[in-house]
């Protein structure tokens, strides 16, 4: 394996260290910040952080502020719709069905590598491609089969509307194919990816978008310490390390084999967020983590 290669696994190995924390930091910081508060300050903090990082590695700021048109039109667009709906799916729902729909976003490996085919010269779409597909859609299914019953044996509510009912899974579902088609896109423009980063300023635009909609609400910011403290992590881990490793790991290693590693987040995820909530995982939930791991595990390439 050459040496480039072996550092963008390294580097891929911290971004989901640091995103395997993502769900837990995001559910418990906006019940402690706020939600708007959380993605404001959260993405702001860590586009600063990245701005800051881009200027001691490289000399300078011009790969992280000069795009090209085409990383503007594409991945700036999906990293956006991610920052915004992740957060947002994961706040909507309450404490049954954050692990479900956490898992939903999870099905961005496998699309990658399903874009990827498309878009990516050598990656191609295979039988185990689908079966993985069906695998991970099988997990979901098993996560979210009691909560989404029911949400339908709920029935009509006039003061809970279908799409508050459904709107976590569709957030997660919107956040799953946005950072996928985001990271096959950069998988296909290599050269770009190693010399521009689309993460700075995705964030303060993030972050901006979060304080317009706290201006338009006109809710006070009341940050606890424990809050001030969550933020500050999701914004320096998950958001600063994460994103910076991911960005760089996608111009050095493959594609497959970045999506590969990604397998241990629902895993990883799932287990915090359980010892967060003090929840003991039941049958259903462990074998939906394993699905959805195992389908992203059976797109590894040799």
């Amino acid at each position: 394996m050459a040496a480039d290669s072996r550092t963008g696994l390294l580097l891929g190995l911290v971004a989901v260290a640091c995103w395997s924390f993502g769900a837990s930091l995001v559910f418990f910081g906006a019940r402690e910040a706020g939600t708007w508060p959380l993605v404001a300050i959260g993405s702001i903090t860590g586009g600063v952080v990245q701005l800051a990082s881009w200027r001691l590695g490289r000399g300078g700021w011009k790969g992280a502020v000069r795009l090209p048109w085409r990383l503007w039109a594409v991945p700036m667009v999906c990293f956006v719709a991610y920052g915004l709906a992740w957060p947002c799916a994961l706040t909507t729902a309450n404490a049954t069905q954050v692990l479900g729909v956490s898992l939903i976003n999870y099905l961005w490996p496998i699309l990658t590598v399903v874009f990827g085919a498309w878009w990516v010269p050598g990656v191609r779409l295979t039988g185990r491609t689908i079966l993985g597909l069906a695998l991970a859609a099988a997990g979901l299914a098993c996560a979210n089969y009691n909560t989404i019953l029911e949400v339908i044996a709920a029935g009509p509510s006039p003061n809970d509307t279908p799409l508050e009912r459904w709107r976590p899974y569709l957030l997660a579902l919107v956040a799953a194919v946005t950072w996928a088609v985001y990271s096959a896109v950069l998988s296909r423009w290599r050269a770009w990816a190693r010399d521009y980063a689309t993460s700075p300023l995705g964030f303060l635009i993030i972050g901006l978008a979060g304080a317009v909609a706290l201006a338009v609400r006109g809710a006070p910011i009341h940050l606890t310490p424990r809050g001030g403290l969550l933020v500050l992590l999701y914004a320096l881990g998950p958001q600063a390390a994460g994103y910076l490793c991911w960005e760089s790991a996608l111009s050095r290693a493959r594609v497959q084999s970045l999506s590969t590693l990604a397998a241990a987040i629902p895993v990883l995820s799932t287990a915090w967020l359980c010892l967060f909530l003090h929840h003991a995982p039941g049958w259903e939930l462990v074998v939906a983590a394993v699905l959805v791991s195992g389908g992203v595990v059976l797109n590894l390439r040799e």
